[in-house]
């Protein structure tokens, strides 16, 4: 269970077009009422959930290679310890990619297939409800998870692959974060909700910091076993926090429901079907959008970002103790150094650097969206480079290399950014759902694409060895090509930027010309 830092759209449903007029939200004596205390909550909530997740990366990793290397070694009622170094041989290592990989493959179907109608029921039913379902089939998962890792000898561990499955039960993830970042917006005014949004998004972030850190330093002395029981145990600690928040779905007056609820009462599921399938004829009609060949070559850029974040994550781990025998709970630890980057990243370069560009004092200030045009060209060939360097022969190549690649983590909320500036304020939503759509067709093939490539490499040996990382640098390019074709003269927001600020001598027309 990964919780993700990317932050949804700053809609006040998940799904915007959904006609809702407010009342006060429905409390009991123990909710706190006030939007910032209920922001802490979800943020504290977040935090606890991704740290969770954190903490089952590298055990379960290493608990499934010992797994293998049991059966490998012919030990299939597993009595005898084997040392790690044994398992590091290329067959086990290959199997092991594969299961991850398409482990990851089948995650992505069940969110792509689910998260949408339970993002309907939200909207519905309330967001507590959804979120509490969703937990249930987290659960599901996890404990699942955990019972193939156990009992092995009795039940195929290739079983792990589908333990997804269980999040059709609540949608996975993706629902759980939607939920949460909806609550936020329901209950934050407009110009606090990207406030809140970011505190929510800066837990995430620490989560995934110390769950790798935690459960590296729980392996070094005891079983890979503590850190993923102590991430089940904070699971409904992180639940409990979630009882304290109200109820926050803006519903119908109470007059309005007297008048309708002779008619929505027969036929709940039914009105939820007809609400389906408006919204689905919505999403249909934002493909319209992508008539802007520049808007396209955006949003194409997402489909990489599932294969660029496992590349730094669950894959990491296994290719660095691979290639240089270490340890996964000490490879654990670089997990932790590269998420300290990247909190440095987004929290004070990238805000440095937009400012600056940004900065009236300047003879050569940027419009917003040529700022974010040229920070996310810039973050792209951070990673072709960074990724190149992760797949090169010595450790410390690898780690200028880990440097080099987080120094682009600024890459995705800047291309999503740059989308604004190509559509209407109202069809903001519209567009963020057609970028978890590409994020999650990209997720179907970054894990078993990183598994062949790792197996051809360990056949050809040597160099060849870093041949995942050199695919992750190869997409990256071509996502740096296709922001070079950019023209922000299509843009709606580009355009009207630069001419108020042409009429305001705030950019020189040479340079305006040029953009």
């Amino acid at each position: 269970m990964t919780v993700n830092s990317g932050m949804p759209s700053e809609a006040t449903s998940l799904l915007p077009e959904a006609q809702q007029t407010k009342r006060p939200y429905s409390t009991w004596r123990f909710h706190v009422t006030t939007p910032r205390n209920i922001v802490l909550l979800l943020a504290l909530n977040i935090l606890i959930l991704s740290s969770a997740g954190g903490l089952t990366v590298v055990p379960q990793t290493r608990l499934l290679e010992d797994i293998l290397c049991h059966r490998f070694y012919g030990d299939i009622k597993g009595l005898s310890d084997i040392d790690e170094s044994m398992c590091k041989i290329d067959s086990i290592q290959s199997e092991l990619a594969y299961i991850n990989g398409l482990t990851t493959a089948v995650e992505a179907v069940v969110g792509l297939t689910f998260a949408f109608p339970f993002g309907i029921l939200a909207d519905k039913i309330g967001r507590k409800p959804v979120y509490m379902i969703s937990m249930v089939g987290t659960v599901l998962y996890l404990t699942s998870t955990m019972a193939i890792l156990r009992f092995w000898r009795i039940i195929s561990i290739h079983l792990i692959i589908f333990c997804s499955i269980f999040q059709v039960i609540g949608g996975g993830t993706q629902v759980l974060l939607a939920v949460l970042y909806s609550i936020a917006a329901d209950v934050e005014s407009s110009e606090n909700r990207a406030s809140a949004f970011f505190l929510m998004a800066l837990a995430s972030f620490i989560g995934n910091l110390l769950g790798p850190l935690v459960s590296s330093a729980l392996m070094e002395v005891a079983s890979p076993w503590v850190p993923l029981l102590s991430a089940i145990a904070l699971v409904p600690i992180g639940v409990s926090t979630f009882i304290f928040i109200p109820e926050t779905l803006q519903v119908k007056d109470s007059d309005d429901d007297d008048n309708d609820s002779i008619q929505d009462s027969p036929s709940a599921m039914s009105s939820i079907k007809s609400q389906a399938r408006h919204t689905l004829t919505q999403l249909l009609e934002s493909f319209t959008m992508l008539k802007s060949p520049s808007l396209a070559i955006v949003l194409l850029s997402f489909v990489v970002q599932m294969s660029l974040f496992f590349g730094k994550s669950t894959f990491f781990i296994q290719y660095f103790s691979k290639r240089f025998g270490w340890t996964l709970a000490k490879t654990g630890y670089l997990l932790s150094y590269r998420g300290i980057i990247s909190v440095a990243v987004l929290l004070l370069i990238l805000p440095g650097v937009s400012k600056l560009l940004l900065s009236p004092s300047l003879p050569f200030r940027f419009s917003a969206a040529k700022k974010d045009l040229v920070l996310a060209q810039c973050s792209a060939l951070l990673m072709i480079f960074g990724y190149f360097f992760i797949g090169g022969p010595t450790v410390p190549v690898v780690f200028f290399g880990i440097i080099v690649a987080t120094l682009g983590d600024g890459l995705a909320p800047l291309s999503r950014s740059l989308l604004t500036a190509y559509i209407d304020p109202q069809h903001t939503s519209r567009m963020y759902t057609l970028v978890g759509i590409v994020e999650a067709l990209g997720s179907m093939y970054a894990g078993p694409a990183l598994a062949g490539f790792f197996t051809v490499g360990m056949r050809w040996k040597g160099l060849w060895l870093g041949l995942p990382y050199f695919w992750l640098a190869f997409q990256c390019s071509l996502v740096a090509l296709g922001l070079c074709f950019v023209n922000l003269r299509s843009a709606i927001a580009g355009k009207s930027a630069e001419s108020e600020e042409e009429q305001e001598g705030l950019v020189p027309r040479e340079e305006d010309e040029n953009v």
